[in-house]
């Protein structure tokens, strides 16, 4: 039943993620996220979070996921925060599905708050959850900025990429690249500082070393060595590849550069969903089992 929780869990950040982070990352480019796109994951982000509850409820009390015991699904929802997290996050996604009929400027501006709070709302139902008091309020507020920041940069993954695959105007994409630097170098500084610091909430500085020793220090290293790995390709992508692509525009050859472009974001973007399976994982995991 694990994998089944991890794999609800998985589906759930990605959809999240990728609510949370397109309409931030077109709001800064001055362009307009998809509507079909962006209702599609707010349904789905409904659909997830009740199949994220029968997965938990179905984990602790050893059922199937479609025959759970209903009274467990009740104590989750009524006895621990579970419900209020789920009701903020229905109130949310539920607000952005009249935004898709909105016309005229301002759309995913007036898209990205709802589908932020959407998000954010994954703080409390990780490790983040089990912590109390001013602390506890601490460390999920930085969980929070953890994942908002994660996923502007899945969202502007996403994005790019989509517009590689499917033809965008080179130049468009070139300035694209050029103009997110910026939001990009924000969001890794973020998601540094809120990772150092949840990582010491989670498990305290004094065990750190110990996490050597366990099953959830071996796949945040993991998690670590992906995000180093994003790291350096971003850096290609902002120092090397965008400058390339620039220069084979002028020169009017530009097969190679966005070849190069092309399988870049394709790798970046796929360890970005790696990392999103690992995160899953983590959070079922003891820190020091």
């Amino acid at each position: 039943m694990d994998g089944v929780l991890i794999a609800a869990r998985f589906a759930l950040y990605a959809d999240l993620a990728a609510l949370a982070g397109l309409p931030l990352f077109w709001w800064s480019m001055g362009g307009s996220a998809r509507r079909g796109v962006i209702g599609a994951l707010a349904v789905g982000g409904f659909a997830l979070s009740a199949l994220w509850l029968l997965a938990s409820a179905a984990g602790m009390a050893g059922t199937p996921l479609f025959s759970p015991d209903w009274s467990v699904v009740e104590i989750l929802l009524k006895e621990t925060p579970v419900g209020t997290v789920l009701a903020v996050r229905a109130v949310a996604l539920l607000s952005i599905l009249p935004l898709l009929f909105r016309r005229g400027g301002g759309w995913n501006a007036a898209i990205a708050l709802p589908a932020a709070i959407a998000a954010a709302t994954l703080a409390w139902s990780g490790h983040a959850a089990a912590s109390e008091g001013l602390a506890g309020s601490a460390h999920r507020i930085a969980d929070a900025l953890h994942v908002l920041a994660a996923a502007g940069w899945f969202g502007a993954l996403l994005a790019l990429l989509g517009g590689v695959l499917a033809g965008r105007e080179i130049g468009q994409t070139a300035a694209m690249l050029e103009r997110f630097s910026l939001f990009g170098t924000l969001f890794v500084a973020m998601l540094i500082v809120t990772g150092a610091f949840n990582a010491v909430m989670i498990v305290g500085l004094p065990n750190l070393p110990a996490l050597l020793h366990s099953r959830y220090g071996w796949l945040l290293l993991a998690k670590l060595a992906l995000f180093g790995a994003m790291l350096l390709l971003a850096a290609a992508n902002r120092w090397r590849l965008t400058p390339k692509l620039e220069a084979a525009l002028e020169g009017g050859n530009t097969g190679a550069a966005l070849s190069h472009l092309r399988l870049s974001l394709l790798v970046e973007t796929s360890l970005a969903i790696i990392i999103l399976g690992l995160v899953a994982a983590l959070g079922t995991l003891d820190p020091l089992a």
